[in-house]
């Protein structure tokens, strides 16, 4: 069992779960979805 941690990000708008190695989205990255911005994403806090 790997022991990388992984934090999950969801769409405040849509509700698209991506799944991240690192605490922070990408300042670029965008929703596939719906297409708004990684300001858009909350935490999902496990």
């Amino acid at each position: 069992m790997a022991d990388e941690k992984t934090y999950t990000f969801r769409c405040t708008v849509c509700g698209y779960e991506v799944e991240v190695e690192t605490p922070e989205l990408p300042e670029d990255f965008e929703c596939p979805v719906c297409g708004v911005g990684a300001d858009m994403f909350e935490l999902v806090e496990e």
